[in-house]
C-alpha cells in the first residue's frame, strides 16, 4: 500500500520537507522527526512545533512552513516552487519512547524566525 506524501515549503516557496505517514524526510530521503496527533518532534524526542490546518507552526506559534494550499488570515503565502525528486528514503526510524500530543499554543499569524530548513535538524 503507497503511503500519501505531504510536502512542506518554506516562506520562499522551496519544498523542504515531506511527510510520509507520521515520519517527516527531508529531499534526500532522511527522516527528520515525527507527528504524533498534531505535534511535531525531532529525531531526538525534542518537541519542534505543530501541524495545524496544513501549516507547521513553531513552539510559540509562529509560521515555519505550509503546505500547498494552505490558508491563514493576515498571512499571504508564496508561491511553490516544483518539488525536487526525492531520493530513496531512508528506513522509518522507531519513534522516541514518551512522546505524546501536546496542546497547541495560541496561533500567531505571523513567520517564525527560525526558517523551515532548520526546524528538524
Amino acid at each position: 500500500m503507497k503511503v500519501k506524501e505531504k510536502v512542506f515549503f518554506n516562506r520562499h516557496g522551496k519544498a523542504v520537507l515531506r511527510l510520509r505517514g507520521a515520519v517527516f524526510y527531508d529531499f534526500m530521503g532522511k527522516p527528520r522527526g515525527f507527528l504524533i496527533g498534531k505535534t511535531v518532534y525531532g529525531n531526538d524526542g525534542q518537541h519542534r512545533g505543530f501541524l495545524v490546518r496544513n501549516v507547521l507552526w513553531d513552539r510559540k506559534g509562529r509560521i515555519v512552513g505550509f503546505m500547498f494550499g494552505a490558508k491563514v488570515p493576515e498571512v499571504k503565502f508564496p508561491l511553490v516552487q516544483f518539488p525536487p525528486v526525492p531520493y530513496k528514503d531512508q528506513p522509518e526510524p522507531d519513534p522516541p519512547p514518551n512522546i505524546v500530543d501536546l496542546e497547541c499554543p495560541t496561533l500567531i499569524p505571523k513567520w517564525s524566525i527560525m526558517p523551515l530548513e532548520n526546524f528538524l535538524v
